[in-house]
C-alpha cells in the first residue's frame, strides 16, 4: 500500500506541473496553467477515456462540451426519462465558478475549466450513459431549472435537496515531507510551521493550544516553498489546495487536520426522485470500481479520505 501512495504521489506530481498563488487558500481564475495529460495505469482502472471539457466563457445554460469529446463517452444507453433531466440526453452539471477553487473548479488562463468537479461530472454522466455540459451557479436554486446536480453541495435541508454523494471534506490540515499520517499534538508541539500572515489558518492555529514556532508568508505557495527549503517542519492550510500543492513537491503529505472535517458533496432536487437514484447509483458504481479513486488522486494525491479519525488528538482546547 506504501509503495502504491509512492507511484500514485510521483505520477500526480509529475502530471500537474503547475504554478499557482494562493491567498488564502484562494486561487483566482487567472494567472493558472493545468495540463490535464491522459492518467498513466497505476493498479487503477484506465480513465484516460473520460470526457475532458474544452470549451470557451462566457459559460451559460447552452454551453456543452466539444462534439469530439461527447464522443469519446462511453455508449451505455441511458434510461432516465426525459422529464428527469433539464436537456434530455445530458446530465447538465452546475458548477460555482464565482467562489471554486483549484483542486475542485477553477478556470484556466486558456479559458477552460479544469478540477475535481469537472472531471466527477463527466465520469458521473458517462457512467449513466449521458453526454456532460456545464454550466455557472451560484446556489441550488438552479436545481431542475438551470442544471441537474451541483457540485460542491451542502444541504440543511434534505427535503428540498438530496446529496447523492459526498466527496469532499474540508478542514484546516498541516502537510510535511513524510508518508501521510496523523500527527499528534505531541508531535508537533515545538516544531515550526509555516502559515499564510493574517489567514483563517492561522487564526485557528492560535486557538488549538498548540505551541508552535510560527512563520508568516505571503501566500500559501511560499510557505510549501519554505517547507521544501527547510525553513520550516509544516504548513498549515485548507486540506484540499494543501494537497494539490503538495503534489508539485514530491515526498510531501497531509500531516492531519486540525479540527473536524466538513463533507459537501453531489446536490440533487431531492423531489426529482428518479435522478436522484440514478445520481447515486452512479457515483456508488465509479467508486467502487475505482474511476472516483483515480480521478481523486489526479487532484489530491495521497491525501486520505477525511474523517473524525484524521483529527489531531491530545489538544488542550
Amino acid at each position: 500500500m506504501k509503495q502504491r501512495s509512492s507511484l500514485v504521489a510521483r505520477a500526480v506530481a509529475c502530471a500537474l506541473t503547475v504554478v499557482v498563488a494562493l491567498s488564502g487558500c484562494t486561487i483566482p481564475f487567472v494567472n493558472v496553467e493545468v495540463p490535464l495529460p491522459d492518467l498513466p495505469n497505476i493498479n487503477l482502472p484506465d480513465i484516460s477515456s473520460l470526457p475532458i471539457p474544452k470549451f470557451k466563457l462566457p459559460i451559460g445554460v447552452n454551453t456543452s462540451v466539444d462534439e469530439a469529446r461527447q464522443a469519446a463517452r462511453t455508449g451505455r444507453p441511458y434510461q432516465l426519462s426525459d422529464t428527469a433531466l433539464v436537456a434530455p440526453g445530458f446530465l447538465t452539471v452546475g458548477l460555482k465558478t464565482a467562489t471554486s477553487q483549484a483542486p475542485t473548479c477553477f478556470i484556466g488562463t486558456d479559458g477552460n475549466l479544469y478540477g475535481l468537479d469537472v472531471d466527477l461530472g463527466a465520469a458521473i454522466a458517462s457512467e449513466m450513459g449521458l453526454l456532460v455540459r456545464y454550466v455557472s451557479v451560484t446556489d441550488s436554486s438552479a436545481l431542475g431549472t438551470q442544471c441537474d446536480i451541483i457540485m460542491n453541495g451542502q444541504t440543511d435541508n434534505p427535503d428540498s435537496i438530496a446529496i447523492a454523494g459526498t466527496y469532499i471534506e474540508s478542514a484546516t490540515s498541516f502537510f510535511y515531507k513524510g508518508e501521510p499520517t496523523v500527527a499528534t499534538a505531541t508531535e508537533l508541539g515545538g516544531k515550526s510551521v509555516g502559515v499564510q500572515s493574517g489567514s483563517q489558518s492561522e487564526s485557528i492555529l492560535n486557538s488549538s493550544g498548540l505551541k508552535m514556532s510560527q512563520h508568516g508568508y505571503a501566500n500559501v505557495n511560499d510557505a510549501f516553498a519554505g517547507l521544501a527549503a527547510g525553513e520550516v517542519d509544516y504548513v498549515l492550510c485548507d486540506s484540499y489546495a494543501g494537497a494539490y500543492l503538495a503534489n508539485q513537491h514530491p515526498g510531501m503529505a497531509f500531516a492531519g487536520a486540525l479540527e473536524a472535517p466538513t463533507t459537501s458533496g453531489i446536490a440533487v432536487s431531492a423531489p426529482n426522485a428518479e435522478l436522484v437514484d440514478a445520481v447515486r447509483s452512479s457515483f456508488e458504481t465509479i467508486s467502487a470500481n475505482g474511476i472516483f479513486e483515480g480521478v481523486r488522486a489526479r487532484w489530491v494525491g495521497t491525501m486520505p479520505t477525511l474523517t473524525t479519525s484524521s483529527q489531531i488528538q491530545g489538544l488542550s482546547s
